[in-house]
Order: C-alpha cells, then structure tokens, then sequence
C-alpha cells in the first residue's frame, strides 16, 4: 500500500523466514544494487542535462541525441524525460515545427499503452501553440494535461500543467483567473515542495502584476528574487527582462536600460528568439525616448527579423506600431503609414485568434472552479494518507497478531475451496447436459414455429383462393345452364331475344371469370414474391435519386389523391441491389395509397434516413388511418390487412418485411405512434457506398 510503511514485528519476521527460501549466492542482491547505482547515475546526469539546457540548449541538446542512442526502448521513464527536455529547448530555440514533430512522434509511440507519460509532451504543445497564437488548440492540450495529471496523480504535472493555463490566461487577457490559477499551484506545489516550480510560479506572477497595473509590488517581489539564493542564472534572467518592463511602464526609461541590456545578453547567449525581440522592442523603446533615432531603429530591424522569421504576431504589431512612430518623427509620413498599416494587419490577426478565445472565457472560469475542487480533493487526500499512517503506526502490532490468525483461516479456506471446487465441476458437468437438452427443444421449437408459419401461409392463401375460386365455379355453372337452354330454345325456336340475352349473359361471365382468374393470377404472384431471395446483383446508386424514379412511377396516383411525400432527408450513396430497394418502396408507398388515404382524402408521406456507428436506418412515417392491432408487428403477418372487403389480400407489408429481413439482411419495426402509421428499417452499414469494396468481395 502506498503511504505506509512495511515494517513488521519480530516474530513476523521469523514467520517470513520459514516460508521464505534462501538466497546462497547473493545474485539477485548485487543486481539489485547494480541497478539502483544506475538509476543513481542517470538522475545526476539528468540534472546537470537540465542546468545545461537552461544556459545552452542547443548543446543540452547534443548531449541528449547521444544519450538516447544508449538508453534501452523498454524504458520510458528516462526516453519521456529525455525526450521531453529535448523538445523544450527546441521551443526555447524557436524550432517549434521540429519540437512539435518529437513530441507528436512521443504520443504516438506512448498514448495507447502508457497514456501516463503523455501529460509533459502536451503540456509543451499546448505552450507551442499558445506561442503561434493558437489559443484554442492550446486550451484543449493543456486541459487534457491537467486531466490526465490529476488521472494518475502526478503532482508535478498538475503545478505545470496549470502554471501553462494560467500563462495562456494572461496571453488572453484573463487576468482574474490567471491569478486564481497561479495561487492554486502555489498552494499545490507548498505541499509538494518543488523549488524550480516556487521560482516559476512567482516569476508569472510578478509578471501578471506587471499586466495588472500593480507596479510597486511586482518590483518589490523582483527585487527580492535578485537575492534569492533559489534563482538560478536563468531565472534571473527573466527576472531582469520583467524589471525592465516593470519601469518601462512607470515611465523611467534610464532605469529600465541596464536590465533590458543584461537580458538581452542573457537571451543571445541562450539563443531564444522569442525574448530576443520582446527585449529588443523595449530597448527600441529606450532609445527612442533618449532620442537615440539610429540605436532604435537598429533594435527595431533586429527585432522585426527575428519575429517575422518566427511568426510572432503579437511582436510584429508591437514592432510596426514603434516604427511608424519613429517615421513620423522623421516625417517621413508615407512610410510611417504602411508602417501603421502592417501594425493593423499584424493587430488584426493576434486579437481575431484570441476574440476566440474570449468566447470560451466563461467556460475556462468554471472548468477553474472544476479544477479547485480537485485541488481542495487532493489536499483532503494528503491528509487522510497522513492520517492512515499515523494510524498505521499504531496498530501495526495489532495487525501482526491478527496475521497468523488469518494464515490460519487461509488453510481452512483453501480446504472449502477445493470442496467447493470439486462441487462446481459436479454442477458444471449438469449444467452442461441441462444446456444440451435446452439446444435440443430449442431447435425443435424453431422447427414447429417454421411449420406454423408455413401452414398459415398456405392456410391464408386457400382462404384467399376460395372466394375467387367459388365465383368461377358459379360462373362455369351459370354458363352451363344457359348454354342448355339456348340449346333447347335453338331446337324449338329461338327469338332474336333469346339470342340477344345468351349473348349477355355470356359477356357477363366471361367478365366475371376473367376479373377472377386475374385475382388468382395475382394473389400466387404475391405469395411467389413472399419467397424472397438474397441477391448479389450490386450496383452505386442515390437512395433518394431512386425515390425520385419511383415517385415518378406512382406520380398520376399521387396527383389524383393529392399526397405530397417529404424525402429530402434521404440523400446516401448506397452499393446494393437496387431493384430490391424499388420494390420496397413501391409497396410501402403503393401500401400508405391503398390503405392510408381513402379516395379522396389528403395526406403527407415522409422518408428519411439516420447513419448510426452499428448500422443505418430507413425511416416511414404517414398521417394515414393507421392500424388498430394492439401490436404494430402484427401488420407484417401474411394476409393481415384491413381492407379485405375492397378485394386486398394482406401480402403488400408482408413483402416488405421479406424483403428487409431476407433481401437486405436487416431489421424492421413498426412503431407505436398517435396517429398514423410508422415504421423503422434498420439496414447493415455495408450496403452504404463506402463498403464497396467489401461487399464486392462477397458477391
């Protein structure tokens, strides 16, 4: 258990050494040592890697590219630390597109199975693109470095992670939460006791004071960094760069000059581009106030190149603003106004980006007080772990006592599991043959369901036969009776009449019997095309190019009822068989005509599709009669339907559902709905045009 310590009493350590085998050759002792010597030896190289960068990071980072060739694959730890270090320095150098390869690189090779060593490698990219002015890519990457530091409690990421928020904050204007921000990680990392960071964190905020207006204490709290022994060259660094911006601000200008001069040095020496130009800019400043006209106009060319070269907006506004500012005093007026025009432009393009960042202001405030609490948790977890081991430490003994108590109870448990275990196979083994039986009456249930199914087809086709069949027969009948009698009135005498009436009644059957045997004809057409077959005639085709045709198939039925049919909602490329997805159509809309709308009556037909991660589906919805069975699935049976008395057979949805089930291999659903009627065809994504390929493989 973490947090607890692991020493034991005596007589438990006499109990370890009776089940404890001995080591005779001490192998495992010495690599044990060998190894903590190694560890040993890489941190005190590391650190002395770190003070190098801070100086010199392009020769830090030499040392890090041969390091990296020793250091095996299998350890992250030191690659992430190496790696990381390297990518920083990079950024401090401006080589930002190289820095963020070798990170991008990193989480490839980590995100998946080690997503813990990402948190450092976004923290660097989420401060890249704050530096490019991308401040929306730069919240989302620092908020998911905050996440996954407080995920596997990593309490130096967390103090990082929001020292970089808090820096975005200021970038963007946020003052009030950039100091919330920065006062959460100093009260963080006042638990944790990371000196560099206590440097860092008091570094952004005499600079956040500075933005704020609060000069008298931002140049109490730099003045007192110049004597902490903490500060390291570096550090001082900076601290020098911000004085000079601090009596920049107040307006004493020869103040600020030595500090500017000594971090400008400083930086060179370092080879940051980007502080390079923030300090070059304030010398210009300088010089233009002592009336030096060549010296700022030296600092302002320096600066220019280096922000242009870099694509330092914030810098280039700053810089072109100085320089039409010097025209002028040079009337030289037409090139102070393309001066000022580039100052617009360049002003233009940083605050755009970061007007966007407004927008998220209030979002950013709440995921702040998001992040309190989780800093107020961590606290209340610091100290409920002190708490357990002082409490640890006094019952310990307790717990050794008890320990000999619970071996005990083990070796009894280890007795009732192998009964139990043998009690299992017993009930395995019965479970077993239980699970064969009930496969068995499974299958002979499918089998009767089948024949079930079956005999009511065949049971709904005779009931439907019948009616058409028994007019024939009456028909035949009637024609026989009348064929006798015109023979025996052609015998004794027939009247033109009596011609004239055979005659009639013969048309009148022969039209019975022709309307009858086009109804049986039909009715076994339909019940052939319940017998739906899977086809692998594939071809591309717009499932609402294909609504199109069929409307125009059905349009004079539409006309002449006056229906309208809403499909806009339907346009997807699908590869299947098309002449299956017309005939679908045609009978649910052939279907919604017969049944839904009565002669004469209006209504609205509407389609649409919905694309799913699993599947898509193909929705029907009308403002029709409807149907009045308790469940909506029963219209799919055959020879359901509720206009037997106008001469429909039942087969139409029937069909549909075929042809979904079989034809397309999917899934459909009448919907319970107010009024009108509803249903939904859940489709497999391979007939959508993107598994071409796929189901051309199959066919």
């Amino acid at each position: 258990m973490s947090g607890q310590q692991s020493w034991l009493p005596p007589f438990m350590f006499f109990l370890l050494l009776c089940v404890t085998p001995l080591n005779a050759d001490g192998n495992n002792t010495g690599r044990s040592t060998e190894h903590k010597e190694q560890q040993q030896n890489d941190a005190d190289r590391f650190e002395q890697l770190k003070l190098m960068s801070k100086s010199r990071p392009r020769e830090a980072n030499s040392e890090i590219d041969q390091w990296l060739t020793t250091v095996p694959k299998h350890d992250f730890e030191l690659r992430e630390r190496l790696i990381t270090t390297k990518a920083f320095n990079l950024m401090v150098l401006s080589e930002n597109d190289a820095s963020a390869q070798l990170l991008e690189a990193w989480l490839h090779e980590v995100q998946q199975q080690h997503p813990a060593r990402t948190t450092r490698a976004l923290e660097i990219l989420g401060y890249i693109a704050m530096r490019r002015g991308d401040h929306i890519k730069a919240s989302n990457l620092l908020a998911q470095a905050v996440q996954l530091s407080t995920e596997y409690n990593q309490p130096e990421r967390q103090i990082t992670s929001r020292i970089y928020t808090a820096i975005q904050a200021v970038h963007t204007g946020q003052n009030q939460t950039a100091l919330e921000l920065f006062q959460a990680a100093r009260a963080l990392n006042e638990q944790y006791k990371f000196d560099y960071l206590r440097v860092n964190i008091q570094n952004n905020i005499s600079n956040l004071r500075i933005e704020m207006g609060q000069y008298q204490q931002a140049l109490t709290d730099l003045m007192a960094a110049l004597d902490d022994p903490a500060y390291e060259e570096a550090d001082l660094i900076y601290v020098k760069m911000s004085l000079a911006r601090c009596y920049l601000a107040l307006k004493q200008h020869d103040t600020a000059q030595p500090y500017a001069e000594a971090a400008l040095l400083g930086y060179q020496q370092r080879e940051d581009p980007y502080y390079q130009s923030v300090v070059l800019l304030m010398l210009a400043e300088i010089a233009q106030h002592q009336q030096d006209v060549q010296l700022a106009q030296r600092h302002l060319d320096q600066a220019l190149t280096l922000a242009t070269a870099q694509q330092l907006n914030r810098q280039l506004s700053d810089a072109y603003l100085l320089k039409s500012q010097l025209l002028q005093q040079q009337q030289q007026d037409a090139q102070a106004l393309q001066a000022m025009q580039q100052h617009l432009h360049y002003y233009k393009k940083y605050h755009n980006e970061e007007a966007q960042q407004q927008l998220l202001q209030l979002q950013n405030r709440i995921e702040n007080l998001r992040k309190q609490q989780q800093i107020k948790t961590l606290e209340q977890e610091l100290t409920v772990r002190n708490l357990k081991s002082s409490h640890q430490r006094r019952t310990v003994w307790l717990t050794g006592s008890a320990a000999l108590a619970i071996i005990l109870l083990l070796l009894f448990l280890v007795r009732l599991q192998q009964k139990k275990r043998q009690q299992s196979e017993l009930y395995s083994k019965q479970l077993a043959a239980s699970y064969q039986q009930l496969q068995l009456t499974q299958r002979h249930l499918i089998a009767s369901e089948k024949m079930a199914a079956t005999a009511g087809m065949v049971a709904g086709l005779a009931h439907e036969l019948n009616t058409p069949l028994g007019i024939l027969t009456t028909a035949v009948s009637l024609l026989q009776e009348k064929t006798t009698e015109f023979q025996q009135k052609l015998a004794t005498g027939l009247t033109k009449q009596d011609l004239q009436l055979y005659l009639a009644d013969s048309s009148e059957v022969q039209r019975l019997s022709a309307q009858n045997v086009e109804r049986c004809a039909r009715l076994v057409q339909h019940f052939k095309q319940l017998a739906v077959q899977r086809s692998d005639n594939y071809s591309k085709f717009n499932l609402q190019q294909l609504i199109t045709d069929v409307m125009a198939l059905l349009a004079s039925r539409f006309d002449r009822q006056r229906l309208s049919i809403d499909y806009q909602q339907t346009e997807l490329m699908l590869y299947a068989d098309a002449q299956s997805f017309q005939l679908l159509l045609v009978e649910l809309i052939d279907n919604a005509i017969l049944h839904a709308f009565p002669e004469g009556k209006t209504g609205q037909i509407r389609l649409w599709i919905k694309c799913l991660p699993e599947h898509w589906e193909l929705h029907y919805e009308d403002n029709g009669m409807g149907f009045s069975a308790s469940s909506p699935d029963k219209v799919f049976e055959p020879f359901y339907t509720t206009s037997r008395h106008s001469g429909h057979t039942g087969l139409g949805l029937n069909l549909v559902y075929n042809l979904v089930t079989v034809a397309l291999e999917g899934e459909i659903e009448a919907l319970a709905v107010s009024s009108g009627f509803a249903l939904v065809c859940r489709l497999p994504n391979q007939l959508r045009a993107a598994a071409e390929p796929e189901m051309a493989q199959r066919s």
